[in-house]
């Protein structure tokens, strides 16, 4: 498993994620449930599951000493789409 996100100490260091989450068609965190923008990818996380994304949220949720288990859903929903209904 590896584990790819923006260092911390370089606020423009998430510009280089974008083209990684266009090529592997990465367009929201993949935790059931969950809509948010992706801040990390992990690859190589099963045979079956070679890619996801994951919010700050629950990347951080995870990033503890035995980390956590999180349901993961695939689906067509794009949080860089997201519409919201704002009235004129």
């Amino acid at each position: 498993m590896k584990i790819i996100r923006p260092d911390d100490d370089d606020p423009a260091g998430s510009l280089f994620m974008i083209p990684l989450l266009v090529e592997w068609n990465v367009k929201r965190c993949n935790v059931q449930g969950c809509r948010a923008k992706p801040t990390t990818i992990v690859t190589r996380l099963t045979k079956d599951v070679p890619v996801c994304g994951l919010c700050e949220k629950h990347y951080q949720q995870a990033n503890v000493p035995g980390g956590i288990e999180f349901t993961l859903e695939f689906d067509d929903y794009d949080a860089f789409r997201e519409k919201r209904n704002v009235p004129d």
